[in-house]
C-alpha cells in the first residue's frame, strides 16, 4: 500500500479533526442562536420557534432523506411533519421547545434502521458540494489527497474564499444554504440507537479481519479512491466548519452587546 499506514493515519486523524470541529461549532451555533432570540424576548417559545424557521430548510432535507431512504428500503413511513414547529409536549419533550421536524418510521433491522437514520448526512454531504460549486469554492473532490500536504492547502484556501464570496449579493442565499443544511444533516440522537448493532458492530468485525489478515487486501485503486473520498469529506467538514464559524463569532458579538444593554444573560446547561 502507497505511503504505508501513515498515509491512512493521516487521513483518519483530518477527517476526524474537520467532523469534531463542524460538530462543535454546529453544535455552539444552534444553543446561542436561541440564547441570542431569547435575550431579545425574554421568551422560551420564540427562541425555539425562531431556530425552526432559520433552519426549515435544513429540517426539510433531513426528513426527506429519512422518508426517501425509508421508501428506497421498502421500510413503511406514517406521518411527516415538514415546515412547521411541532409542540414539544407532543414528543415527550420539556416544555417552551418546538420538534424541528419528523418522519413517523415502522421499526425493521437494526442495518435499515441505521441506514434511514444516516441517510441525512451523505444527502447534506451532496447538497454543501452543490453549494461550494456555486460559490465557486475549490471543492478538492478531485485533488484532495491524505498523500501530500493538499488537505492542508485546500483547507487554507477557505478564509479567501469566504472574503470572495462575500462580494456577490446572490452569495449570501447559497451561503445561508450552507448554514441551515449543514446545521440540519447531522442525525439526531433517535437516529444514531441503532448504529451499534447496525454499523459499528458489523463494522469493527470486518475492520478486525482486515487487520488480521482473513480478508484480501483492497486493490491499489480501490485505497486511492477511498482516501480521495476521505480528503473531500475533510474539506467538507472545513467549508461548513469554516462558515459556522464566521456566523458563530457574529452571534457571539451580538449576544455580548444585547447582554449589555439589557444587562442579563442567558446561562447555559
Amino acid at each position: 500500500m502507497e505511503g504505508g499506514a501513515s498515509v491512512w493515519a493521516t487521513a483518519v486523524l483530518w477527517l476526524y479533526i474537520t467532523f469534531v470541529a463542524f460538530w462543535g461549532v454546529q453544535w455552539w451555533l444552534g444553543r446561542h442562536i436561541q440564547g441570542l432570540v431569547l435575550l431579545i424576548t425574554n421568551r422560551t417559545r420564540p427562541a425555539s420557534t425562531v431556530y425552526f424557521y432559520l433552519l426549515a430548510p435544513g429540517v426539510v432535507l433531513h426528513e426527506i432523506s429519512h422518508w426517501l431512504v425509508a421508501r428506497l428500503l421498502f421500510v413503511p413511513t406514517r406521518d411527516i411533519a415538514l415546515f412547521r414547529p411541532q409542540p414539544a409536549e407532543n414528543k415527550g419533550k420539556p416544555n417552551g421547545s418546538v420538534t424541528l421536524g419528523y418522519v413517523e418510521i415502522f421499526k425493521t433491522d437494526p442495518l435499515r434502521q441505521s441506514l434511514i437514520g444516516l441517510s441525512p448526512l451523505p444527502a447534506g454531504i451532496l447538497v454543501l458540494l452543490l453549494l461550494a460549486a456555486l460559490l465557486n469554492f475549490n471543492t478538492g473532490v478531485n485533488t484532495v489527497a491524505p498523500e501530500n500536504d493538499s488537505i492542508w492547502q485546500g483547507i487554507s484556501l477557505l478564509p479567501s474564499e469566504i472574503v470572495a464570496s462575500v462580494q456577490k449579493p446572490i452569495n449570501f442565499l447559497w451561503l445561508y444554504f450552507v448554514f441551515t443544511v449543514s446545521n440540519g444533516m447531522l442525525p439526531s440522537k433517535p437516529d444514531r440507537r441503532p448504529w451499534l448493532f447496525g454499523l459499528i458492530l458489523p463494522g469493527a468485525v470486518i475492520l478486525a479481519l482486515a487487520v488480521t489478515g482473513v480478508l484480501p487486501p483492497l486493490p491499489q485503486d480501490w485505497q486511492q479512491t477511498l482516501r480521495q473520498l476521505m480528503g473531500s469529506l475533510t474539506w467538507i467538514f472545513a467549508f461548513a466548519a469554516a462558515i459556522n464559524l464566521v456566523l458563530a463569532l457574529a452571534i457571539f458579538l451580538l449576544e455580548t452587546l444585547v447582554s449589555r444593554f439589557k444587562r442579563r444573560r442567558v446561562v447555559y446547561k
